[in-house]
């Protein structure tokens, strides 16, 4: 009886890029081994290479190299509510601001009321407790359109803590005030001796105002 003996394996059939295909080449060069003309060259697509460096082409019954695209980035700037009213807070630390508003009745929206009977709502807040430490936080109060009551509003922007990273000293900050389409920017800054900034304005907006 002859002695029973495995088959030989049938060369696995592997892609090889030109970047490969130049890498081999290289490394063949280094050690001494003649590679065939073919090998050597910048070609792209499926190959099998069998114990004797021959190079035999794939490319009719290996499936085609996908294009790798890259996953789409999420946006870092927030979707902003917007109405008759609408007040956005900008600074550049990972402090934690604040920004508040008054209406004509007195109710307050803020972080801790993010809405009010007159229409008022806080969509956006930004590093709260130090927890997200953004470097471009973004704070947006708004009324509806066609909600928001006539009378005195007033703003308020509060240094509620400071964050790791966000340094010392003054804190500038930009505040963008659209009151029935009229746009105003306000800047100003908070800081540990003067923690909070109040900012007055009435609907509709008086000509001072604009």
């Amino acid at each position: 009886m002859k002695p029973f003996t495995l088959p030989t394996p049938f060369p696995t059939p592997i892609p090889v890029s030109a970047q490969w295909l130049l890498a081999i080449a290289a490394a063949a060069s280094v050690l001494g081994v003649a590679m065939p003309a073919g090998l050597a060259q910048e070609r792209q697509g499926c190959f099998m290479i069998t114990q004797t460096g021959r190079l035999i082409d794939l490319s009719d019954i290996c499936p085609s190299a996908q294009p790798f695209t890259p996953p789409a980035q999420a946006s870092s700037t927030p979707t902003l509510g917007t109405g008759d009213i609408q007040v956005t807070l900008r600074w550049t630390t990972t402090d934690d601001l604040d920004l508040a508003v008054r209406d004509p009745s007195g109710n307050i929206v803020a972080y801790y009321n993010r809405s009010v009977p007159s229409g008022g709502q806080l969509d956006v807040d930004a590093n709260a407790g130090c927890g997200e430490q953004n470097t471009s936080p973004i704070e947006n109060i708004f009324w509806p359109s066609g909600g928001a009551p006539q009378g005195q509003f007033s703003i308020e922007v509060n240094l509620f803590t400071r964050c790791p990273g966000g340094g010392g000293g003054s804190i500038p900050f930009n505040l963008t005030l659209l009151v029935q389409g009229t746009t105003r920017t306000i800047e100003g800054s908070v800081s540990d001796q003067q923690p909070v900034a109040n900012f007055p304005f009435s609907l509709p907006m008086q000509a001072a105002q604009r």
